[in-house]
């Protein structure tokens, strides 16, 4: 799919629906580099854009207020549309925005990059970072029309964002696909991914969100790795040494199938198959006792904890997880001995 078919998509959508006005969010790296994306639709709609500051530490109130702002500044009504473009930092916000300026209005999700493409795009989670706590305040708030993903936006992605986005989609293949895995056992980089693995990415995760749309249940599977991988973000964001989301989940999905191992979950070979190819991928940090005891307390406060325990989602084999482990803090420092 390109440019072209996403913009005839938003022209039905838009003339389906009579949408009349659209506002366009995006940050400045986004705008420098596709300014005119959607200049196609303005024989439509009215088009106005806003662009914001780059980057996860901008996705705060702080952001979410100067968006809802410009919004009543412009006197817009509960008819306008969103139009979120940009990687995972927008389409949070964005949607955030959306389910909240005068208790709703339409959205869509443009995304622009792998990570975005294939999980914060996908499944109407929204939502705005604490300082200690990531996506600490949010929404379940779905968009008016799922678009279709532009992969012509990954030739212009930095390496180290592309490799952000390959941490996740290994999570997609871990949780969900065995012969996926397999199949990225012989990419020479994460450049070398095929069309068909991000389809398949977003393909599972709207199953799992239709069965589970507000994360009650399946749908927690989605989160190996991030137990691990959300606490190394929030620290390393506080350290002003930031981590891009996929490079931490990689170390997240390192170290909890290291834990399923141990627990007598995951097969030992499967292990030692996986600890290979993330660490001809990914620069695997060595947990030590320090490191550990620095970032156990943004494991304790993880928003997927349930009763005051760890809440983690195991593998039980390459393709297939089981959520809702809650694990002592012992069994998590064994990591490290």
């Amino acid at each position: 799919m390109g440019k072209q078919d996403i913009i005839q998509q938003l022209t039905d959508h838009f003339r389906r629906e009579n949408v009349q006005k659209v506002m366009v969010l995006t940050d400045r790296n986004v705008d420098r580099l596709y300014a005119d994306y959607f200049d196609g639709l303005s024989s439509v709609v009215c088009m106005d854009k806003l662009v914001v500051e780059a980057g996860e530490k901008n996705k705060n109130i702080d952001s979410a207020n100067l968006v809802w702002n410009f919004l009543a500044e412009k006197q817009y009504d509960r008819e306008v549309f969103l139009l979120n473009f940009g990687g995972g930092m927008i389409t949070d916000l964005g949607g955030f925005v959306a389910s909240t300026y005068k208790r709703g209005i339409r959205y869509a999700n443009c995304p622009t990059t792998l990570l975005a493409m294939i999980d914060a795009a996908v499944g109407g989670k929204t939502g705005v970072n604490l300082p200690n706590l990531k996506n600490g305040i949010g929404t379940f708030y779905f968009p008016d029309i799922q678009l279709h993903s532009d992969t012509h936006f990954l030739s212009t992605l930095p390496k180290e964002e592309l490799d952000s986005g390959f941490g996740e989609l290994v999570k997609y293949a871990l949780i969900g696909s065995h012969t996926m895995f397999m199949e990225l056992l012989d990419l020479a980089s994460p450049s070398n991914i095929k069309q068909e693995h991000v389809e398949f990415c977003i393909s599972f995760k709207r199953e799992i969100v239709q069965e589970d749309p507000f994360d009650k249940g399946i749908r927690h599977i989605l989160n190996f790795g991030h137990t691990i991988g959300h606490a190394m973000e929030k620290w390393s964001a506080k350290q002003n040494t930031p981590v891009p989301h996929g490079i931490a989940v990689a170390q997240g999905l390192y170290y909890e199938s290291l834990l399923s191992a141990q627990l007598g979950r995951l097969p030992q070979q499967e292990w030692i198959l996986i600890q290979k190819f993330l660490s001809d991928h990914f620069n695997i940090v060595k947990l030590t006792p320090t490191i550990l005891e620095a970032w156990m307390p943004y494991m304790k406060n993880d928003k997927k904890n349930r009763n005051g325990a760890i809440n983690f989602t195991l593998l039980d084999h390459i393709g297939h997880a089981i959520p809702d482990f809650q694990i002592a803090e012992s069994d998590v420092f064994d990591l490290v001995t």
